[in-house]
C-alpha cells in the first residue's frame, strides 16, 4: 500500500521535512504558550489548507477545537482521520459543524461558546 505523505515529501514538495519546521521548532515553547488550553475556531476547516493548519495546532493542547464547513463529506473525513492518526492529540472538545459561517447557526453557536481565543479562517469567499 502507498504511503501519501511519503509519496508526496518524494516526489511532489521534493522536501523530507516542512520549510517551516526550523522556526515551528526554535518557537515550539511561545508557540505552545499561546496556544495550550486556548478554544479555538477554524472556519474552513476542512479543506487542504484548514486540515493542514489543524494538524499543526493540535499537539500544542488547545482546550477546545470548533471547525466550521459547509462541507460535511470533509468535516467527517477530518475526524476520523484525527480519530485514527496515532498519538494524535485531540480536546474532549472537539465538534465539527457543517454550517456557512454567515448564518444564523453560526451566531448562535459563537454567542453560546462565548467567544474563542483564537480564531483562524481558511479559504472563506
Amino acid at each position: 500500500m502507498i504511503n501519501i505523505n511519503e509519496f508526496v515529501n518524494e516526489h511532489v514538495i521534493k522536501r523530507s521535512k516542512s520549510m517551516f519546521f526550523d522556526d515551528l521548532e526554535k518557537n515550539h515553547g511561545h508557540l505552545t504558550e499561546k496556544t495550550k488550553g486556548k478554544k479555538i475556531l477554524v472556519i474552513g476547516g476542512a479543506g487542504s489548507i484548514g486540515t493542514s493548519f489543524i494538524r499543526s495546532i493540535l499537539p500544542l493542547e488547545p482546550s477546545e477545537l470548533i471547525v466550521v464547513d459547509i462541507n460535511e463529506n470533509a468535516l467527517a473525513e477530518l475526524t476520523r482521520d484525527l480519530r485514527a492518526t496515532k498519538g494524535m492529540y485531540l480536546p474532549k472538545d472537539y465538534i465539527p459543524y457543517p454550517i456557512d459561517y454567515a448564518s444564523p447557526s453560526f451566531k448562535k453557536m459563537f454567542l453560546k461558546r462565548k467567544g474563542f481565543d483564537i480564531v483562524d479562517r481558511k479559504s472563506v469567499v
